[in-house]
């Protein structure tokens, strides 16, 4: 039994390892937030490391009323077009932590792109927003 339940435990920690978490959202992203059961029109200014929250400022409002949030409260807009200017197999560049990297889009959804970094395991394959990504 305690076999079991190490297998199994180290069969979940290895399987975690491959997936990759999609971002709740990209810097200059416009969404919509949650607040005290009201939805506010804001814009994303930053992104915490695991893209897992978003530093948003409402619209209209002054950074006093700054603050972070997580996907539980953020409806971030899609992009407006009804074709996404790139597509699946679409060679591109991305930016990461201020520089450019080559890669390829794996989907697109919501005018946002799934990539895959050139030369990178699928582990870091990541959603980003138009603002993250151009032509290669």
């Amino acid at each position: 039994m305690k076999l079991r339940k190490l297998l199994a435990a180290g069969l979940l920690a290895w399987l975690s390892q491959g997936i990759a978490h999609a971002a709740v959202c990209s810097v200059g992203d416009k969404a919509d937030v949650l607040w005290k059961g009201t939805w506010y029109p804001a814009t994303v200014t930053k992104v915490n490391d695991d893209q897992s929250r978003c530093f948003i400022r409402y619209t209209g409002y002054g950074s006093e009323w700054d603050e972070w949030v997580g996907q539980d409260r953020i409806r971030v807009k899609e992009a407006g077009a009804s074709t996404a200017a790139f597509g699946v197999g679409d060679a591109v560049e991305v930016k990461w932590k201020g520089s450019w990297y080559p890669a390829s889009v794996l989907e697109t959804k919501n005018g946002k792109y799934k990539i895959h970094y050139d030369g990178y395991s699928n582990s870091w394959d990541e959603w980003v927003g138009p603002n993250r990504i151009r032509a290669k």
